[in-house]
This record gives C-alpha cells, structure tokens and sequence, in this order.
C-alpha cells in the first residue's frame, strides 16, 4: 500500500514533530523499517518519497505504519 494508506488515521498534523516507523518491502523482497520524524501526512509522504528514490525503493510496498 502507500504511506498516506498506511498512515491515514494514524499520522496526524501537529504542530511538533513526531517519529513515524514505516515497514516496508525493499528492492531485495524483503521486510525493512524505517524512522521519519514528521509534523504531519503531507510532510510523510513527502519525506518518503525522497527516501524510496534515494535508495531504490518502489513507493506502494508499505506494510505498515507506527507513531
């Protein structure tokens, strides 16, 4: 799924940060997590995106998302 899939109803806007773990499928198959520190879903979807295409990761393999 994508990360605002996975992260509707749990990353809310806030006016601090917060830190997110993402699971995700990396370019091996296999099961990989991550931590964002974000304000809000726009922010996270942002972040992530820069994060999957500096490290060769497709966009639509997340598993989960955690607060």
């Amino acid at each position: 799924m994508t990360i605002r899939e996975a992260g509707k109803g749990i990353v809310t806007n806030r006016k601090r940060i917060c830190s997110y773990r993402i699971g995700f499928i990396n370019s091996d198959g296999r099961e990989d997590e991550t931590e964002l520190d974000v304000c809000n879903l726009a922010e996270l979807e942002e972040v992530y995106q820069d994060f999957c295409k500096e490290n060769g990761f497709r966009q639509n393999t997340v598993i989960y998302v955690k607060r």
